[in-house]
């Protein structure tokens, strides 16, 4: 059975981000936290990141985010994603980074997943607007990249595999560095009794 196939434009609202300056924030006098491409840390945001940009006398409301957007760097020399989580709603993003609202059609999850992917990374370097190696996505490009889009009970299933996979990389790095911090202790703690 084949899967149907959809523009990104059709299955997900695509916005870019807001155009700021770090300089904004001396003119304006008032500021907000934004995320740029800094914040992505490829498997997720790093909150350290946040620039604080001038915002006052903007139309903002069409750069904020919703819980579940997904946001990918515009221009960069390899590309960087992330789902927003609950707690970063209503932030910012601005001209570094694209939003990408999913309708009910497609999960977020699996967005990021086929983006990332070798067809993914195809499509994304075919709508580039770059000779070089810096990607530069516009929304108009991304918005007519096709994507496969399963039916929704299939879409589940793969999220949770996804889900499930995630949790064993973390767990395993996790592992990784307890090892490696026994491993340094017992290397000096026989160091000292040697002496």
């Amino acid at each position: 059975m084949s899967v149907r196939t959809e523009k990104i434009g059709n299955v997900a609202k695509v916005f870019a981000g807001m155009p700021t300056k770090s300089s904004d924030r001396e003119e304006i006098g008032c500021w907000g936290n934004v995320l740029t491409v800094r914040s992505l840390t490829g498997t997720g945001i790093d909150l350290t990141q946040l620039e604080e940009h001038g915002v006052a006398g903007q139309s903002i409301d069409q750069y904020k985010l919703h819980p579940n957007d997904v946001i990918l760097s515009a221009r960069s020399t390899s590309l960087k994603t992330a789902i927003i989580p609950q707690e970063l709603g209503d932030r910012l993003i601005n001209s570094t980074l694209i939003g990408v609202r999913c309708l009910s059609e497609l999960h977020p999850r699996l967005l990021i997943a086929w983006l990332e992917g070798p067809e993914g990374q195809a499509a994304l370097e075919a709508v580039s607007q770059s000779g070089t190696h810096q990607m530069n996505i516009t929304v108009a490009g991304l918005s007519k990249i096709e994507v496969p889009v399963p039916p929704l009970e299939t879409q589940q299933k793969m999220v949770h595999l996804l889900e499930a996979a995630d949790e064993a990389y973390t767990s395993a790095i996790l592992a990784a560095g307890d090892r490696r911090r026994i491993a340094r202790e017992v290397v000096f703690n026989s160091m000292k009794e040697t002496k």
